[in-house]
């Protein structure tokens, strides 16, 4: 975790919808640049987590505090908040009829001008996240003519021209195949150490927060189960206890540090 107040943080934070309790008591924070994994099973509450981030559950209810840069979400306007937090979803459902160029220059909306639209700065920061994640070359390329893979890495560039500090994530690997994901798990933490953006990020492998370093929060009904270095999954029975499942603690072949395997 990097030096500084948080840049994002959760306070005893709990939700509802309807009558069911999907969060019940979250806390934690997180600084500028830090990667932060969320882990969990099914059902834990991790991508209802983001979305209370992003305030797209307009019909809950909560209590506790979320705050962005100290300040709490509610006091934030849709566009003063969509310059703070980006967000990347899954590879998969529906894919939007825009072109690669055409989809990154939407998520501008923040800083665009309703009269004159995109400025010259606008159009710099497009072209930007595209070399970024390599698409300038596709940049004319229709959404729905890409792999899962490329359309992933287009979403990425996308948030990445939305300019904010912080990008979530919700399980943005999740029907790639192993070298795809290989290659968005990179990219993401050569963005993460080389530029300092901070990563928050709901993943079901288990390998990943270890590879990447960083922070790691595990959920399991709804209830944070763990907080801290994402080494710390490695010990004192955290994943048995979320997952309700037996893992194996191996040695990386290659040395790369160790690796988690469901048994």
């Amino acid at each position: 975790m990097t030096g500084g107040n948080p840049i994002l943080e959760a306070i005893d934070y709990s939700f509802w919808l309807d009558k069911a309790r999907i969060l019940k008591g979250i806390s934690f924070a997180v600084k500028a640049g830090d990667f932060l994994s969320i882990v969990g099973p099914n059902g834990a509450g991790k991508s209802t987590l983001l979305k209370c981030l992003l305030r797209l559950h307009q019909s809950g209810r909560s209590s506790g505090t979320l705050t962005v840069a100290g300040k709490d979400i509610s006091t934030y306007g849709q566009k003063q908040l969509a310059k703070a937090i980006s967000y990347v979803p899954q590879a998969g459902g529906w894919i939007p009829p825009f072109t690669v160029r055409d989809f990154a220059k939407l998520s501008r909306f923040p800083h665009a001008s309703t009269v004159s639209g995109l400025s010259p700065s606008d159009e710099k920061a497009v072209d930007q996240a595209l070399e970024s994640v390599g698409l300038t070359d596709m940049a004319k390329r229709s959404l729905k003519t890409m792999s899962g893979g490329e359309r992933q890495k287009a979403y990425l560039a996308a948030a990445l021209a939305q300019g904010a500090n912080i990008m979530l994530l919700d399980e943005p690997a999740a029907s790639l195949d192993p070298k795809h994901a290989s290659e968005l798990a990179a990219l993401l933490d050569k963005l993460n150490k080389e530029s300092g953006l901070t990563v928050i990020m709901v993943t079901h492998d288990l390998n990943h927060p270890l590879k990447t370093g960083g922070l790691a929060l595990v959920l399991a009904g709804g209830e944070r189960r763990y907080f801290g270095p994402a080494s710390g999954l490695l010990g004192g029975g955290v994943l048995e206890e979320a997952f309700q499942h037996e893992f194996l603690y191996l040695d990386h072949p290659y040395g790369q540090g160790r690796l988690v395997v469901a048994r």
